[in-house]
């Protein structure tokens, strides 16, 4: 019983998640409408991050008769599609600083968190441990814990985190006035 409410549980917040995204896109161009001449960096980011998720949508791919979940290889194509999307982000927003945009560090945070936990599974499914052991929770929970990270930051594009402070000090660059 419980086996069947963690694998549904997690197929209907995946179909959240996706939704969340599309929110975010239609907030975002809503907002940009209310300013004519407003940055459009934000909206496209969200747009191309909810195009991504419902590509690769569990309850899309079951609706269109293949079962993603039915293989491992899942975890590489989440994976490849986390890495394409950071590509598209990177291009969408490359000529905008973390001042006018701090959600795309939060975007690029997120994506590579999930890529390299997917890529993670992937090996630890197929060439080592087979059981079910802590890394699968610290898996299940860091990947949404990203969703929901990435979510906030289109939808407010601040640094709620303190991340892009954090990346200011790191590299040795001043904070902006």
């Amino acid at each position: 019983m419980l086996k069947l409410i963690q694998d549904n549980f997690g197929v209907y917040l995946a179909a959240f998640i996706m939704w969340g995204f599309l929110m975010s896109f239609l907030y975002n161009m809503v907002k940009k409408s209310s300013v004519p001449n407003g940055d459009k960096t934000v909206m496209w980011i969200s747009l191309a991050l909810f195009i991504s998720y419902m590509m690769s949508d569990p309850l899309l791919n079951i609706a269109l008769g293949y079962d993603i979940l039915d293989s491992s290889f899942a975890y590489v194509i989440w994976a490849l599609s986390d890495l394409t999307i950071l590509l598209i982000v990177w291009l969408i927003a490359r000529k905008r600083n973390l001042a006018q945009a701090p959600a795309k560090l939060y975007v690029y945070t997120g994506l590579l968190v999930n890529s390299s936990l997917f890529l993670a599974m992937y090996f630890d499914i197929n060439y080592a441990y087979t059981g079910s052991w802590w890394f699968w929770d610290v898996y299940s929970i860091t990947v949404n814990l990203m969703d929901i990270m990435m979510l906030i930051a289109l939808f407010s594009n601040k640094d709620f985190l303190g991340l892009v402070k954090l990346y200011r000090r790191v590299r040795g660059q001043a904070e902006p006035a």
